[in-house]
């Protein structure tokens, strides 16, 4: 196993998409604590999360690799009870989440609902400051693609924003970390906006305005990847 960490191939591909002091945190914990029990786990966390990711650029289906991620996060490397590997699994999900905010500029405080989201497990919210002047939501995801179904029932102005999530510096909550999600296409109703690598952040979102009718429904179609750091 510690041969297959220490593997070009491992540290490149997992560099790619997650932070390098990530992968020497697991090396310098192996060599650091030669007595402890969980002395390996770290590094099996990493290859395994590199797996996934060589398992899914190999065979380019399109079955989600978030939720393999998902899966290995929550049921193997969630069972580590140490302090710092809990803030590790917090780490790689910014990684792999995207943030929709979507808001309709209307007088009325009914007038835009969220019919329906594929993704059962999207947090769903709807924060006051975004609803002033108007009816907003906010949508997080680490599903990989996602489709959302929204109704207006007066008209206006309707404008959605694609970027990472507001991650905030331990040392200085006033910065944000910019967690970078490649948003790979947008479809609003079945017109398509983008097919091609879109990179944002929460501070540098790609914005999208559309004009919504009552009556109207707006079907949402996004799909994203975590951000390469070569792009």
């Amino acid at each position: 196993m510690k041969a297959t960490f220490e593997s070009s191939r491992t540290y490149g591909l997992f560099t790619e998409y997650f932070d390098e002091e990530l992968y020497h945190y697991a090396a310098s914990f192996y060599d650091t604590h030669p007595y402890s029990v969980s002395r390996s786990r770290r590094m099996y966390a990493i290859v395994g999360v590199t797996k996934v990711l060589e398992d899914v650029e190999i065979s380019q289906s399109k079955h989600s690799l978030y939720r393999n991620v998902e899966r290995f996060l929550e049921q193997d490397f969630c069972k580590i009870p140490d302090e710092y590997d809990a803030k590790a699994i917090n780490k790689f999900k910014n990684y792999f989440t995207a943030r929709l905010d979507i808001k309709l500029m209307t007088e009325g405080t009914d007038d835009f609902q969220i019919v329906s989201v594929s993704d059962d497990k999207a947090k769903l919210e709807k924060p006051a400051w975004l609803n002033k002047n108007g009816i907003g939501y906010v949508i997080h995801s680490y599903f990989g693609n996602l489709e959302i179904v929204a109704k207006a029932t007066s008209s206006g102005k309707c404008t959605l924003k694609l970027r990472g999530t507001d991650t905030r510096k331990p040392e200085d909550k006033s910065k944000r970390i910019p967690y970078w999600i490649d948003y790979t296409k947008l479809i609003l109703n079945e017109q398509v906006i983008f097919d091609t690598l879109t990179p944002a952040w929460h501070d540098k979102p790609y914005i999208h305005n559309m004009e919504a009718k009552a009556g109207d429904e707006i079907k949402i179609q996004v799909e994203w990847l975590p951000h390469r750091s070569d792009t």
